[in-house]
């Protein structure tokens, strides 16, 4: 301090010069931990400092967005960042050289401190790495991996799954753990981290994470997605068997054609790269492609079939040279095939609106176990497989397969719809008789889904509308996506 000793006349004044420099302080001291991601870092001086001056000898790094304001007069100013800083990262603040508002020196400073983490889950992989969300499925036995944004105590980490604890494989740097599904049964499934949990400095885990995901067997091959339905038909007798592209179709139904042997109706809304063989209609097919209001794809007809479709047109794509095509590796007549392309370029040739057969999950309650299904009027049995939840077909002792995939056909959900059958003498002069089915009233079904029984009726509402399906308890049941597998009986 300076003191200076003024005369004047007889009198003697002093006068004081603070020489004391200017000083700064702040609410965040260097080298802090945990420092709140959303608050501000305060600057107090304790002479006055130009608002332009403070702004000017400023800085955060890493260069980060926020407001500098005066808090108080120009003593006090803070700075705010426009958004929550990164968390668990170190931010060094910088004040240049600086004068005040009475010319007086502040020498500035640095300060560094590192912000807070509070540790959470930032997601849940499948094993292609893809996140999963609610209402996304997995594949049976998948192997998942949580991740969290930081290294967390293994110990303390409590993880669920479907109700179940879950064993996790951790990495190496603590921030991911890996589990498998092997063994839990299809259908839906809930993955849970509870609260709680630590990670390796202590900080705790402060809030629930779960999704609701769902284990289901999907059929992952080729296809091409067609603007309204395919219906082909397919031959279902000892030549014909194994079929190729039975996997991809939405909807299989069966019924019997002449000399007890079944013929099958393929829907489908996503046409594999090879199906067939196909052969004939049947007066079924004819309502099933009003049903579902699609094309028929088909190899000739009969006079009785071609005179039954006069009299209510149904689409049809018979037979054509540069669409379908005949093998080499079948034995004819069985031996018709078709692209899925050609599908789709068939389909193009006529002038039939778009249309989707609605396909969604359906969640049932109650039911009986049913692992094992017979349907003797087409030789067939139906066993369940809870790995996958889906049931294998064995029809006269043969476990069906799809040749293209070389691997057992798997249908997701079973129907036996039970209906009026006649038997109609179509007066060729061979004696011949054609099996014809009511699909235009109702009647009664069972359903087989996730290996539980359950009874319902069937009803056509509308000949160019699908059927409707609706339990015993009055719910509508709706039919899964993957392939579902009617058998039309009495």
């Amino acid at each position: 301090m300076v003191v200076l000793v003024l005369l004047i006349g007889a009198g003697a004044f002093l006068w004081y010069q603070s020489t004391l420099p200017t000083t700064v302080t702040t609410n965040i001291k260097t080298g802090q931990k945990d420092v709140p991601t959303d608050g501000s870092f305060v600057l107090t001086f304790s002479r006055s400092v130009s608002p332009d001056a403070v702004k000017a000898a400023f800085s955060v790094s890493p260069a980060t967005d926020g407001e500098l304001y005066s808090v108080t007069g120009q003593t006090e100013y803070a700075w705010t960042p426009s958004k929550p800083l990164a968390e668990l990262t170190t931010y060094t603040v910088a004040l240049q050289a600086v004068v005040d508002t009475s010319h007086h020196r502040i020498g500035g400073g640095h300060w560094s401190f590192t912000t807070i983490i509070v540790p959470r889950v930032i997601g849940l992989t499948a094993p292609d790495g893809s996140q999963l969300k609610d209402g996304m499925e997995i594949d049976p036995s998948s192997t998942l991996r949580v991740v969290f944004n930081d290294a967390m105590q293994p110990s303390t980490i409590k993880a669920t799954v479907g109700g179940q604890p879950a064993a996790l494989t951790w990495a190496g740097d603590g921030r991911s753990a890996t589990f498998s599904t092997a063994g839990l049964p299809s259908g839906p499934l809930t993955v849970q981290i509870a609260p709680g949990g630590r990670d390796q400095t202590g900080h705790a885990v402060a809030s629930n994470f779960s999704v609701k995901t769902g284990i289901y067997w999907h059929d992952r091959e080729h296809v091409v997605g067609l603007r309204y339905p395919a219906l082909i038909q397919i031959p279902n007798d000892e030549f014909a068997v194994d079929q190729n592209g039975l996997q991809a179709a939405s909807i299989v139904f069966e019924y019997l054609a002449e000399g007890g042997i079944t013929r099958l109706t393929a829907v489908y809304q996503y046409a594999p790269d090879l199906i067939g063989p196909m052969r004939s209609a049947r007066f079924i097919s004819l309502k099933l492609g009003r049903h579902y209001r699609g094309l028929l794809f088909q190899s000739g007809e009969s006079a009785a079939t071609r005179a039954r479709e006069a009299s209510d047109p149904t689409p049809q794509f018979f037979d054509t040279v540069g669409y379908q095509f005949r093998t080499g590796a079948r034995v004819a007549p069985d031996n018709l095939m078709i692209n899925g392309d050609r599908v789709a370029a068939a389909e193009n040739l006529f002038g039939i609106g778009s249309f989707t057969i609605t396909k969604t999950r359906p969640d049932l309650s109650g039911g009986s176990p049913a692992t094992s299904v017979s349907v003797t009027e087409h030789y067939s049995t139906y066993a369940y497989d809870a790995a996958t939840g889906t049931y294998l077909k064995t029809e006269a002792g043969h476990t069906y397969s799809d040749v293209s995939l070389k691997a057992p056909l798997r249908i997701e959900m079973l129907i036996v719809l039970h209906t009026q059958e006649q038997l109609l003498n179509v007066g060729d002069g061979h004696g011949a008789h054609i099996h014809d089915f009511d699909l235009d009233s109702n009647g009664a079904i069972n359903v087989y889904y996730k290996g539980l029984a359950y009874t319902g009726t069937w009803k056509s509402v509308d000949s160019h509308q699908p059927l409707v399906f609706t339990l015993s308890n009055g719910q509508a049941l709706t039919l899964p996506p993957g392939l579902v597998w009617i058998d039309v009986t009495q």
